[in-house]
């Protein structure tokens, strides 16, 4: 699905993105400057989407309070995240590795190390890293390595609230401390930067950087976070969503 054509489908209520991995698939999301989509309103952008050929719905990441408008018209849960939040008053030590910006040279290197630090659904491609970086008003990448990129990170500041958008490490450098200088450098950053507190998600089921944020000073948030998916099922057919 083009970009073009995900931004002409998109509601008022609603923001349709093109998925990276499958032209099939688009990704829908509640619009933060416009009031929570209605259970009809999701359904009429489901429709669309189905007219358009498309056999997959994924959400981003929703709020316990955005997920039922989509679960009332037959969405259902693909994977939960933790949501973790640091006030920034007890920040880590300094970062100890040599970080330095990312640069365009380093783009492949980064997502090599994508790639192996996250599984199919998760790993970006270009656009996927792209979208990222672009996901804040102010954002930075940060890299380890020269010509060998061992591990990145990408932070975003948006008002006084940061966010650590993506970071990963090669699976050969794992327990060196990469991650605790990656995040460290990143909270510094934010604060600099005049922010009062950062956030962070990682899957339920990625307990190491759940570790590595607990180390940091991160602190889990009362409730995650949620992605969901509908299956749209062939062009043509009903597929599994519920009409309201």
């Amino acid at each position: 699905m083009a970009v073009d054509d995900a931004r002409r489908l998109s509601s008022r209520s609603l923001q349709v993105s093109a998925w990276h991995h499958d032209a099939h698939t688009v990704v829908l999301n509640p619009n933060p400057e416009r009031p929570a989509p209605t259970p009809s309103a999701i359904s009429q952008t489901i429709a669309d989407l189905r007219r358009e050929g498309h056999r997959r719905v994924l959400t981003g990441a929703l709020h316990e309070h955005e997920i039922g408008a989509f679960l009332d018209v037959g969405f259902t849960v693909h994977e939960k995240l933790h949501l973790l939040g640091h006030d920034l008053r007890d920040l880590p030590p300094t970062a100890v590795h040599p970080l330095r910006r990312a640069w365009r040279r380093d783009r492949a290197g980064i997502l090599a190390v994508d790639a192996l630090a996250f599984d199919d659904f998760w790993k970006l491609d270009g656009k996927g890293l792209d979208a990222a970086i672009r996901a804040t008003p102010t954002a930075r990448s940060r890299v380890l390595g020269g010509r060998s990129i061992r591990a990145y990170a990408v932070t975003g500041r948006a008002g006084n609230r940061g966010y650590i958008q993506r970071l990963a490490v090669h699976p050969d450098h794992h327990r060196q401390g990469i991650g605790e200088s990656l995040v460290s450098d990143a909270l510094h950053w934010l604060v600099r930067r005049g922010v009062h507190q950062a956030l962070v998600n990682t899957q339920e089921r990625n307990e190491g950087a759940f570790a590595l944020y607990l180390r940091c000073g991160f602190e889990p948030e009362p409730s995650g976070l949620t992605v969901l998916t509908c299956d749209l099922g062939p062009a043509g057919t009903g597929g599994s969503v519920v009409v309201p």
